[in-house]
């Protein structure tokens, strides 16, 4: 399952993915899916939310949104998920 973690300032998109690699998470970056109306237009995905929000917390990156993507019969649909 995929989530994706969005930001408010491209700043902080750039350095959160700096930390998750650092810490050996697998995590892709990738364009704000038009589904997610907030958000600075980079967005991370990644496979564990909870894990990967505890780890930027610690390192004080601000996670603006966290958002389960779902295929379905459309594409993708992108659902939010509490913080």
């Amino acid at each position: 399952m995929a989530y994706i973690l969005t930001f408010a300032n491209t700043h902080a998109a750039i350095f959160a993915e700096k930390a998750l690699l650092q810490a050996g998470y697998s995590v892709g970056v990738m364009p704000l899916p038009s589904g997610i109306k907030a958000g600075c237009g980079i967005a991370l995905r990644v496979a564990d939310h909870l894990a990967s929000s505890a780890l930027l917390l610690e390192k004080n990156i601000v996670v603006a949104a966290v958002y389960q993507a779902t295929a379905n019969s459309q594409g993708t649909g992108y659902s939010e998920v509490a913080l």
